[in-house]
């Protein structure tokens, strides 16, 4: 089967959060986000918000451009109800008017980076003598490193995009790792080979919100040049 060109950068998205208030900055986002324990049941993510996240979700770095990752879209009730049941019976997998399964996709890689190597080429990001040698690599890299590992990483780079695009518009989300994945591929449909990365709950939260937990001092967790070197940073 043919597959399509890729698409452009998304260029037409809501400039405003649904209610008109304007966009939180990424700044703000990562400093009031909070995972939502529970959601409002009536709540709606509008589809044109919905493409937006998505649309950003896309727009996520990943290795040699290969975008390991595919996503399913569950707002159907009752595919919220199956969901939450392979999900260790989470009320928030039902109450969330969405939820993203995301998937690292282990198939077809080759074929893929030839796809997005030439693609690239036809867009002046590369050459199309050189598309072949740039592939051999790519496939070689793939070969030595565990691949579970470098699709989870990667798809998580989405999963988050799309998770702070969704709070810059102002909807509460949820990034879900407690799951069965053998019980999501088979309610869902997803090959055995392929492997089920997170689930992202989206929607409105019930109050009252989470409070900060609090997070380490920089002194804690940073280095500086060499591990267990003290971070040299503003003092």
């Amino acid at each position: 089967m043919q597959q399509r060109m890729m698409s452009e950068k998304p260029s037409k998205f809501p400039a405003t959060q649904p209610d008109g208030a304007p966009l939180k900055s990424i700044t703000q986002v990562l400093l009031d986000r909070r995972a939502t324990m529970r959601f409002k049941p009536d709540s709606a993510v509008p589809d044109e918000y919905l493409d937006a996240i998505l649309s950003f979700g896309a727009q996520a770095p990943s290795g040699y451009n290969l975008q390991p990752w595919r996503f399913i879209v569950v707002r159907d009730e009752q595919n919220r109800r199956r969901l939450r049941r392979a999900a260790m019976n989470q009320a928030k997998v039902a109450e969330a008017p969405v939820v993203i399964i995301a998937v690292g996709v282990k198939s077809d890689l080759e074929q893929r980076a030839d796809q997005v190597l030439r693609e690239g080429a036809r867009r002046g990001a590369g050459k199309f003598e050189d598309v072949e040698g740039a592939k051999r690599g790519a496939m070689t890299f793939l070969s030595f490193i565990p691949l579970n590992a470098w699709l989870n990483r990667h798809t998580m780079i989405a999963v988050t995009a799309m998770m702070l695009v969704a709070e810059s518009y102002g909807f509460d989300t949820a990034p879900m790792e407690g799951f069965d994945p053998s019980a999501v591929k088979r309610e869902f449909g997803i090959p055995a080979e392929e492997e089920v990365v997170a689930l992202l709950a989206i929607g409105r939260a019930e109050k009252p919100e989470k409070a900060y937990p609090g997070r380490f001092p920089l002194e804690q967790i940073v280095f500086s040049e060499r591990y267990g070197a003290p971070w040299q940073g503003r003092r």
